[in-house]
């Protein structure tokens, strides 16, 4: 991801792993819905073909993306950190969140997710200066 041409964007994508890897439908159900309520915080966003993060944890086989763009972005990272912390901590399964922004990466869970939330927000803020 990154910025596309004419636009002022940085896309980072999401990707939504799940440990079951006979259920595609509840993988690619989970990314439907982190990016239904990241519309209605007006984040624009893009269904995205990825490939499954190399640098992911454990034997994850299934998973969703979407993108979402960061226009301005240093007042929406703090609304997108709220929606992931929401998103994530209303997740009873083992499911994460891969944010990706070109060849870097950071993984999300709902048990690391406030231990990790000042590296996410590091993380966000140095691809939206670029």
């Amino acid at each position: 991801m990154g910025r596309t041409e004419g636009d002022d964007a940085r896309w980072v994508e999401f990707v939504v792993l799940t440990e079951d890897e006979d259920d595609a439908d509840r993988a690619d159900r989970l990314a439907r819905q982190l990016r239904r309520e990241l519309a209605e915080r007006e984040f624009e966003t893009r269904s995205v073909t990825a490939a499954a993060p190399g640098d992911t944890k454990g034997d994850v086989a299934v998973f969703g993306a979407i993108a979402v763009a960061l226009v301005g972005a240093g007042g929406m990272i703090p609304t997108l950190i709220d929606v992931l912390r929401d998103w994530l901590g209303r997740r009873t399964g083992p499911d994460r969140i891969c944010v990706r922004i070109g060849d870097d990466s950071v993984e999300l869970d709902r048990p690391s997710f406030s231990e990790r939330e000042e590296l996410l927000q590091a993380f966000l803020a140095k691809h939206s200066d670029r």
